[in-house]
């Protein structure tokens, strides 16, 4: 379940809010517009007068924070931390436009969803602890994209109640990236109480993107920053007489924790460095397979090389590539599928774990009331070669 459980439906049920939220504006854009003709579309897009259009109080804001709510959706799907936080708040807004537009018992099916929504983001805070640069900056853009686009529409809207009146796409473009920059030149005011309105929306959710946007792209990079210099995980150990361990699971992690615990120095290869940490152990970001990531862990000089990964194959040519470095490192692989016990041993290990291809037959033995002898049982989950063995 940790694969998909909270983070997909989570992501799921922000996503399905979001297209609620866009319903209605589509709805009433259809019906008042598309039917009819796109000249009365355009229309509706020329200021003529200084009246609110029904278009914009029908929804387009809500709209808004329904397509942003879309785009963190894509986000949650990767455990990002700032989709997370993103969500927390475009549903937080979504509850305010929901209970601002309604007009009967504020008890009623939508907050009710809303409110459970929020409930369920905040008890999976824990489960969406990834930073990543790549996803912060798409965040980023989207934001600003979608917020660029809401200014334009409601300038060319509410154009007439501004003094000069705009009229025309670059003038709104100007407007819009001169209020959300907060420069504010006064060439272009507001006159109608609609038209303030407006620009104090603007305003608002300029600095909260912005705000939002720039944590994302800068947060990942300040926290590696932070994290290298100051974390004890990230310090430099001699690597003389060390572990190396390959693979990212359980067995892994749990093999690193016994071995700090012991006072042993322990370096974890990771193929990605957004994994679950190791535990007091220094961490190497790189493929364990090639030469030069074994080196940079300090293979020539270890003690033992582990590989193991979940993925049997993989601890086979890791096993193969301590071969080609030349080290007198002991090698330990991991075995999770009966069927790859031989191939593994053509690799000349110095020690097989294969706690998984024979747990069960151990079990069969304990409840069949079988005699377990210690030494077979030892010599079935860890596979040693004899010390005179050659390769």
């Amino acid at each position: 379940m940790d694969v998909w459980f909270p983070h997909v439906p989570l992501a799921l049920a922000v996503g399905v809010a979001g297209t609620l939220s866009l319903l209605p504006a589509i709805r009433h854009l259809a019906a008042e517009y598309l039917h009819l003709n796109l000249g009365r579309l355009f229309s509706a897009l020329t200021p003529i007068s200084g009246h609110l259009p029904p278009l914009i109080l029908s929804g387009v804001p809500t709209a808004i924070v329904g397509a942003l709510q879309v785009l963190i959706a894509l986000g949650m799907l990767g455990r990002s931390r700032i989709a997370w936080l993103s969500a927390l708040g475009m549903t937080t807004a979504q509850l305010v436009l929901t209970l601002a537009h309604t007009s009967g018992p504020i008890l009623n099916s939508g907050t009710v969803s809303i409110v459970a929504l929020l409930i369920a983001l905040v008890l999976a805070r824990y489960s969406f602890s990834r930073s990543s640069l790549a996803a912060g900056t798409l965040f980023a853009l989207g934001s600003v994209l979608v917020l660029m686009i809401y200014g334009l529409l409601g300038s060319l809207l509410l154009g007439a109640g501004f003094a000069p009146p705009i009229t025309n796409i670059p003038s709104a473009f100007y407007f819009v990236t001169v209020t959300m920059s907060t420069v504010g030149y006064g060439d272009i005011v507001p006159k109608s109480n609609e038209a303030r309105l407006f620009v104090v929306s603007l305003i608002v959710l300029g600095l909260t993107v912005f705000a939002t946007a720039l944590t994302a792209v800068i947060g990942p990079v300040l926290q590696s920053r932070l994290n290298s210099t100051l974390g004890p995980r990230r310090r430099k150990l001699k690597r003389v007489n060390h572990f190396i361990i390959s693979g990212s699971g359980a067995l892994a992690r749990n093999t690193a924790r016994e071995l700090t615990r012991r006072g042993e120095p322990v370096v974890a290869i990771v193929e990605d460095e957004d994994v679950p940490d190791f535990p007091d152990a220094e961490m190497v970001v790189g493929d364990p397979t090639e030469l030069d990531t074994l080196r940079e862990a300090g293979g020539q000089h270890a003690r033992a090389i582990l590989a193991l990964s979940d993925d049997d194959s993989e601890n086979a040519f890791v096993i193969l590539a301590v071969h080609e470095l030349g080290t007198d490192a002991k090698k330990v692989a991991a075995v999770s599928a009966r069927k790859n016990l031989e191939r593994v041993r053509r690799v000349h290990p110095d020690m097989i774990l294969a706690a998984p291809v024979f747990g069960s037959e151990a079990l069969a033995m304990a409840l069949t009331e079988e005699k377990i002898d210690g030494d077979w049982l030892l010599s079935r989950f860890l596979d040693v070669r004899p010390t005179n063995a050659t390769s």
